[in-house]
């Protein structure tokens, strides 16, 4: 029954993570270099938990949020010698003035942001800039979200907003998808 249950381990933890967006290794491993390997996690929003996300994040739940995709990143605890969860990564859409920039963000099980990739290279590159999305890295539910106040903006003010307002989304669809 042990090695059934480790050969299932096994198999569990090495399917590729490649989904959402194109969402490759590659990036998920800027995202968590510690990690082993990446479980791909599909989880349906119930309407109350869209109510809640929304609310709390005073964003609008996109259609490609509902069906919640998170690639949780995987590695071996040095203590026990078992495998851990180390936090998630998903793909998160911001309306900006040129269209939709799609972003892939990292979050700590502690529902703190560890890290942001913007993927689209033709956005403005003051927003994809580590002085600009460095500011998000370790900010939870407790810290600040106001852009006027708890950010520098950008010299593209509006985007700038956009993509805090996006970020702060993927954090309440992230915690929905913990509970």
């Amino acid at each position: 029954m042990q090695k059934l249950l480790l050969l299932w381990v096994a198999v569990f933890l090495t399917v590729p993570a490649l989904g959402h967006g194109g969402v490759s290794r590659e990036i998920l491993k800027q995202l968590f270099p510690e990690a082993e390997n990446f479980v791909n996690r599909r989880k349906v929003l119930t309407p109350q938990q869209i109510s809640k996300v929304e609310r709390d994040s005073g964003d609008s739940v996109q259609k490609a949020d509902i069906n919640l995709e998170v690639f949780v990143a995987v590695a071996k605890d040095s203590e026990t010698g078992k495998m851990k969860s180390l936090g998630g990564a998903l793909m998160i859409d911001a309306a900006v003035s040129a269209g939709t920039v799609d972003m892939v963000i990292a979050y700590n099980l502690d529902g703190s942001v560890k890290k942001v990739i913007v993927m689209d290279e033709s956005t403005d590159q003051s927003l994809n800039s580590d002085g600009f999305l460095g500011q998000f890295e370790g900010k939870g539910l407790m810290d600040g979200w106001d852009p006027e106040t708890d950010f520098s903006l950008t010299n593209n003010s509006v985007d700038s907003r956009s993509l805090i307002k996006a970020v702060y989304r993927g954090l309440h669809l992230f915690l929905a998808f913990l509970s």
